[in-house]
């Protein structure tokens, strides 16, 4: 069985944590262009945006005219922290499925055999350690999964057998689909084809002379029921990273060390398991203000999950704390640039 886990809007929830006032609000986060106060695009949006008809991909000028005056936060992105917070959904995830699959930043597909239970297990996790709704879907395979998971958004956990996961696709929209862009569903809509079951109607000669041999295929095995039930590769892992609250808001360098130390360990504890060699180290800074600072280091000579990098954590710290006056919130720990070890586990 597999299972899709989703984040629910993710960018956006993540912020209503950081920013308890924006309990009920609208929460809007946007990729601002810096031309003007307003120009630039709508990353995602909470439900209560939603509702308004603020969506992805809209300039921020229109959603600002469609948000409730008084009620909206308008934020711009941290894909840095962002980032983090995925890498630690990555981590529980992997801790409990067998084999996993991060398609998106907000997104993983697993398969494993006790996966509706791994799927209860996730939402709890997900919410106990770091405070964060999830949607689940679970079938028989991996487009069944993220079709179910869209049905039971948000906050939902929906599992099907073989034949509800049958007729769910048959009897869906074509351009619900996922894979199925705007092109492609207007192209079938000029077959008469409008929902799944539809393409079984259509010669699969002639779809993949419209669509060409793998997509013709792959619609032709939609309308008949064959669907993908392989995981697909995976994009290597690029960097691994954590990121905690502190025990209050601080500018000591011992408390920030102490917080540090502890991401560290279960950083390594990952370099380890995976045999990863790393080049850079950065440390993460969340101010009182919530903004998210960067302070790295890049090594000559890769440096092993066993070697000790207090120097180099202090050093960072150090250089962020003469920079910076604020207090800070959080803290954070990223490795880069691996390098696999092979078989070896020591240090010669």
């Amino acid at each position: 069985m597999f299972l899709h886990l989703d984040m629910d809007y993710f960018f956006a929830q993540i912020e209503e944590k950081r920013h308890p006032e924006a309990e009920g609000l609208v929460v809007v986060i946007c990729v601002f262009s810096g031309r003007t106060k307003d120009s630039g695009a709508v990353s995602t949006v909470n439900y209560e945006g939603r509702e308004y008809g603020i969506k992805s991909g809209m300039p921020i000028i229109n959603a600002k005219r469609l948000a409730p005056v008084g009620k909206s936060l308008f934020l711009p992105i941290d894909k840095e922290y962002y980032g983090a917070i995925s890498a630690q959904i990555n981590f529980l995830i992997r801790q409990e499925c067998k084999k996993v699959v991060q398609s998106s930043i907000d997104e993983w597909n697993a398969e494993d055999d006790l996966a509706p239970k791994k799927a209860e297990v996730l939402k709890n996790k997900i919410k106990k350690e770091l405070d964060l709704n999830c949607t689940i879907g679970v079938a028989p395979s991996v487009l069944g999964a993220k079709m179910a998971a869209a049905l039971a958004k948000p906050d939902g956990l929906k599992t099907i057998d073989a034949s509800e996961e049958r007729k769910m696709i048959d009897e869906s929209i074509v351009e619900k689909v996922p894979g199925i862009g705007p092109k492609t569903n207007q192209a079938l809509q000029s077959l008469g084809v409008k929902q799944v079951k539809d393409l079984a109607k259509i010669d699969p000669i002639k779809l993949i002379e419209i669509f060409g041999r793998k997509s013709g295929t792959h619609l032709h095995n939609l309308g008949i029921g064959e669907y993908e039930r392989e995981l697909g590769p995976e994009k290597e892992q690029e960097e691994v990273s954590r990121i905690g609250t502190l025990s209050h808001e601080t500018r000591d360098p011992q408390l920030i060390l102490s917080k540090i130390d502890e991401l560290e360990k279960e950083a390594k504890d990952w370099l380890m398991e995976m045999k990863k060699s790393y080049k850079s180290l950065s440390i993460i800074f969340i101010t009182q203000d919530l903004k998210t600072h960067t302070k790295s280091m890049s090594f000559h000579n890769p440096k092993m999950w066993s070697q000790d990098i207090t120097n180099e954590e202090k050093e960072l710290v150090a250089a962020f704390l003469k920079e910076n006056p604020a207090n800070l919130r959080r803290v954070g720990i990223r490795f880069g640039g691996f390098l696999d070890r092979g078989g070896q586990t020591t240090l010669f």
